[in-house]
């Protein structure tokens, strides 16, 4: 039951995380940085569609 409950919290923070990052202005960025968000939004996304395939199966 505990892994449960924490893995909804876990959830729910990946999906604020990719909120921001989401929503953040790429104006001004280098090219580095852009590939550094993209692979963490990335990441978030993966997890994300873990986290609910463990959840909701």
């Amino acid at each position: 039951m505990t892994d449960h409950v924490q893995a909804k919290k876990d959830l729910q923070f990946c999906c604020d995380e990719l909120s921001k990052y989401q929503n953040l202005s790429r104006s001004g960025l280098r090219h580095s940085e852009l590939i550094a968000i993209d692979n963490v939004m990335i990441r978030l996304k993966e997890r994300i569609a873990n986290l609910r395939a463990v959840l909701y199966a």
